[in-house]
């Protein structure tokens, strides 16, 4: 004890919210609003399984059968984040700005084929650790409240109809490359990320366990975020701006 008598103030433990779900239920739009809110860092794992798809598919290495080079890449995977005054997020790849690049159809089936591999899904998990260990972080991907952060406090499961998750990726393409590709398409590509997220045997996409569902068909990003808040706040004050 200090020689003043009183006892050490306990160190804050960093707050972590996870947000899981499939593509096109809002987790990237709701999760940057909500970091916003609660003046912490925003963590999109999905970035950085879409930057080592990118990285390897440079390299030429198969994304299927080149496990233990992929693996050996992502353990010096040189990735770091950015944000940029109005909020988004930019990624940095060895020092090269890949926020666009990494969001194409392509890189989206390379970076779901990439996260079948135990050892490789190991090496990432123990990076976004990396990334989110000095300061509290709002964080979502598919597998951050069962796998990445499974002591979360606060976890959230994310859903939306099928129609309306494909209408709001084709959105997002046109929004990215200026050109909106067929709806039917965009929906395969969804249906086919699905099904191997669901059926891999490391990580696969679930609803954590003590995870709050919320449907976003028929919400704003804005009512789903006041919703995670009236939640957080429910449990404990959180410091956050209204």
């Amino acid at each position: 004890m200090p020689s003043n008598g009183k006892r050490p103030r306990a160190a804050r433990t960093p707050l972590v919210v996870t947000i899981d779900g499939p593509g096109g239920v809002g987790k990237s739009t709701v999760a940057k609003l909500l970091a916003r809110k609660l003046r912490v860092l925003y963590l999109d794992t999905g970035a950085t399984y879409r930057a080592l798809a990118y990285a390897a598919l440079e390299k030429r290495l198969s994304p299927v059968t080149d496990v233990k080079p992929l693996a050996r890449l992502a353990r010096r995977l040189p990735l770091r984040f950015s944000r940029e005054a109005g909020g988004a997020l930019r990624v940095w790849l060895n020092g090269r700005d890949v926020s666009h690049a990494i969001r194409t159809e392509r890189i989206s089936e390379a970076a779901a084929q990439v996260s079948q591999h135990a050892r490789i899904r190991a090496a990432m998990v123990a990076l976004q650790r990396r990334l989110a260990k000095r300061q509290g972080v709002v964080v979502e991907g598919r597998d951050t409240g069962s796998v990445v952060f499974p002591q979360a406090p606060f976890k959230f499961f994310l859903i939306a109809a099928a129609g309306v998750r494909a209408k709001r990726r084709q959105q997002e393409l046109a929004k990215l490359y200026g050109t909106q590709p067929p709806l039917k398409e965009v929906r395969e590509q969804l249906q086919f990320r699905d099904e191997l997220d669901r059926s891999r045997r490391v990580g696969p996409l679930v609803r954590p366990p003590g995870a709050v569902t919320i449907d976003t068909t028929r919400r704003t990003a804005r009512q789903v975020v006041r919703a995670m808040l009236a939640h957080i706040d429910s449990r404990g004050t959180v410091p956050h701006s209204r």
